[in-house]
């Protein structure tokens, strides 16, 4: 059973994002996801970045920054 605050956290995503289903041929998620990762971003980013460069603006870009590490304090 889901905690309370994951319920929460998937209403609020629910209200708040659209998803999209993507289906690709095996082995090709992971090249998709070391491509993001060399780009230094998220799968979801590096998507959203490759459909605004065939049509741009057309996506909000989302905003990864939140999920990085803060570097530590010296």
């Amino acid at each position: 059973m889901a905690k309370t605050s994951d319920k929460a956290k998937n209403a609020w995503n629910s209200r708040n994002y659209d998803k999209i289903l993507v289906t690709l041929k095996k082995g090709e998620k992971e090249r998709v996801m070391t491509a993001a990762s060399a780009a230094g971003c998220s799968m979801s980013r590096f998507v959203v970045d490759a459909i605004n460069a065939r049509s741009p603006g057309l996506l909000t870009v989302l905003d990864d920054d939140s999920k990085k590490k803060k570097p530590a304090e010296a």
